[in-house]
């Protein structure tokens, strides 16, 4: 029996997921150089759309052979309007990513030990029970409600605007807090040059 191509793709993201957090869990283990991928992507609700980050070690495209060097020599980041990028991470795969930065995580602590930044910089705020809450910031700040909520503004890293989020009291835990510096504007050669080569599992 022949099996058709299509009916290989989901088999073929599985064992790509699989090898990319089985590498990424063994350098985990490893100093951590604390270098990583600023993913940007524009997702949300219709009317209510804007910018969604993630941060991760690796970064591979997910269909590399739609790509050549060619496309990378003249591709553009921040065009949120054109076609973003599919890239697996860590632990997922970012779909739609118009932005990658490489950084330096110089900082982690949680909002429960800084509700505010005390400065303007570069933040990653992450949010563990939900894997899709990660932002990045020049400030943000945190407040508790008299109901057990929490309430968050940041002021976007890309875009420049405030926005604000409010949690009710099921949402309780702390945000993750990242401070970074960016080494570089455009991360996506990078990726591009990793995902030409063969997944290694680690041994």
């Amino acid at each position: 029996m022949r099996i058709k191509p299509r009916l290989l793709a989901p088999f073929f993201l599985f064992y790509v997921l699989v090898a990319n957090f089985a590498w990424a869990q063994s350098s985990s283990q490893s100093a951590d150089d604390g270098l990583r991928f600023l993913l940007v992507r524009w997702a949300g609700e219709m009317g209510k759309l804007k910018n969604y980050y993630d941060l991760s070690k690796t970064g591979r495209f997910l269909e590399p052979q739609l790509f050549n060097d060619e496309f990378f020599r003249h591709y553009k980041p921040r065009d949120r309007d054109r076609i973003g990028l599919d890239i697996i991470t860590d632990d997922s795969v970012r779909y739609g990513v118009y932005e990658v930065w490489k950084v330096h995580v110089m900082a982690t602590s949680d909002t429960q030990k800084a509700r505010a930044s005390a400065k303007d910089g570069a933040y990653v705020l992450i949010y563990a029970r939900n894997p899709d809450w990660r932002f990045a910031a020049k400030r943000y700040q945190v407040e508790r409600t008299a109901t057990g909520g929490q309430i968050l503004t940041y002021t976007d890293f890309l875009d420049g605007r405030d926005y604000k989020m409010e949690l009710s009291a099921d949402w309780p835990r702390s945000w993750t807090v990242h401070e970074i510096e960016v080494l570089r504007a455009n991360g996506f050669e990078e990726i591009w040059q990793a995902s030409k080569g063969p997944i290694v599992l680690p041994k």
